[in-house]
């Protein structure tokens, strides 16, 4: 069938499921409800939306087997354009590409992939419920899926209550000491590092009205430079001279073979864009930093590495944090809050972050 097409059958049964929901029109069998129960133990998300993506696979093609092939549903558009749109109006904490992400690329969700996976507990509760899935009537997965349904609405409410509604503060102090305790204890993958430095960036340039385009910082941090097509995690760039900043944000080691890997990405970028980077700003920990660096003493800045035509400048963290704070006017600061309040209340944001947050506040 046709993408639209598709699309449409998608909404539909979408919506049927969740105003079966909303109604508690289901029946929590106890062949599945154990499992079911199991996917929304861990907070790796794939899991739940790999079977609510097999489950309305089933239901649009009774001959859909995921177990031998799973890929045979066209899992990415299946979940990425027509799914995601339903877990988005309904404020369903869901990833982009939750499904795939767990497949890995696998031939059938069977007994060799849960092996694979972990949790394995969770894994393995995944093909108990393709296994039903596949030998059930339409009605019958009809039910599972309004269960699993159900279970993703209560996720949804959970979540919303953990939301902290706060006025924007500007004292630098107290913007500084969030920043640090977020970075320390819930980094997220290098996701909320990632967010506090293009905020701030974004923030001042939006602000002072400098024309200055801040970008990459919203991507998920575990997305490569080379996958997205860019030479580092966050780019300052102006219409006059193009690109002119570019951050590399991390709190993991940033050893020879991250430079190896930001190396290539920016040669990848300069043979794309007809471009030449000469330099890289690292902002990390000290302890982060390459054993073999340069070493220099003002602080922040850590010292550099070259590596073929490209210096890698690394800048201490917390000292970027505390020194663009205080060059920022009142308004960028407000706006930094904001942003960073906005970002943490969205439903796709990690919940230990949420809860530090809360806690903070």
């Amino acid at each position: 069938m046709s993408a639209i097409d598709r699309d449409k059958k998608v909404a539909i049964v979408m919506n049927e499921l969740i105003s079966e929901a909303e109604r508690d029109n289901y029946i929590d069998h106890p062949a599945f409800v154990a499992d079911l129960d199991n996917l929304f133990s861990t907070p790796v998300w794939g899991f739940r939306e790999i079977t609510l993506v097999i489950g309305v696979a089933s239901l649009l093609n009774q001959n859909y087997r995921a177990s031998s092939g799973f890929y045979e549903c066209n899992p990415r558009p299946l979940f990425e354009s027509s799914i995601r749109e339903s877990l988005v109006k309904y404020n369903i904490p869901h990833r982009k590409s939750g499904p795939l992400n767990v497949a890995k690329a696998t031939q059938g969700i069977n007994n060799e992939w849960a092996a694979q996976r972990k949790p394995k507990k969770v894994a393995e509760s995944v093909v108990n419920l393709v296994n039903l899935i596949e030998s059930y009537s339409t009605d019958e997965i009809k039910n599972l899926m309004t269960a699993l349904v159900k279970r993703l609405l209560k996720e949804a409410i959970r979540v919303e209550a953990i939301k902290v509604v706060t006025d924007p503060k500007e004292d630098p102090l107290f913007l500084y000491n969030i920043s640090e305790r977020l970075i320390n204890e819930v980094p997220d993958g290098g996701n909320t590092p990632q967010r506090i430095i293009g905020y701030l960036l974004s923030s001042y340039h939006e602000t002072l009205k400098t024309g200055i385009d801040v970008s990459g910082h919203e991507d998920s941090a575990s997305t490569t430079n080379t996958t997205s097509k860019k030479p580092g995690d966050i780019q300052e760039k102006s219409t006059d001279i193009g690109i002119f900043n570019i951050y590399e944000v991390t709190v993991k080691s940033f050893d020879q073979q991250r430079i190896d890997d930001s190396f290539q990405s920016v040669i990848q970028y300069d043979i794309d864009k007809d471009n030449t980077i000469q330099s890289i700003l690292v902002i990390c920990r000290i302890k982060d930093c390459p054993s073999n660096i340069e070493r220099l003493n003002p602080l922040p800045y850590i010292g550099k590495i070259n590596k073929g035509h490209v210096t890698y400048h690394f800048i201490d963290i917390y000292g970027w944090i505390m020194s663009k704070l205080l060059a920022m006017p009142v308004a960028s600061r407000l706006m930094f809050h904001s942003l960073i309040n906005d970002y943490i209340s969205h439903p796709n944001t990690s919940e230990k972050v949420k809860i530090l947050w809360k806690e903070l506040h």
